[in-house]
């Protein structure tokens, strides 16, 4: 027989919407742990135990909507990390396939 812990913790959270609207909600987490507890007697009564932890600051999540210039930031990196991806295969396509050329002609030792 084995002993059950259960714990729910709970973190009240409000919304705000771009107009202003707020919606209040709770966020929670749960969790269980089975174990046998022993003292120095020997095996202790197996027991339930329930446990609430109700969190006293509030979480707020802001929808806010993202500038232009972060936008075109964004798609800049993007347009530029693929042209050095390309670009880095192929500089290795092409020094491989100049690698080929010379084992085929034997110049390669």
């Amino acid at each position: 027989l084995a002993s059950h812990d259960y714990i729910l913790k709970i973190v009240p959270t409000v919304y705000e919407e771009m107009n202003g609207k707020q919606r209040y909600s709770y966020q929670y987490t749960v969790a269980n742990k089975e174990y046998v507890a022993y003292s120095h007697t020997g095996r202790i009564i197996p027991a339930i135990w329930f446990r609430y932890d109700l969190s006293p600051i509030t979480v707020k999540y802001t929808e806010r909507r993202q500038p232009l210039y972060r936008f075109i930031t964004t798609i800049c990196a993007i347009i530029g990390g693929t042209f050095t991806v390309a670009g880095i295969l192929d500089s290795c396509i092409f020094t491989a396939s100049e690698a080929w050329k010379k084992i085929q002609l034997g110049k390669m030792q």
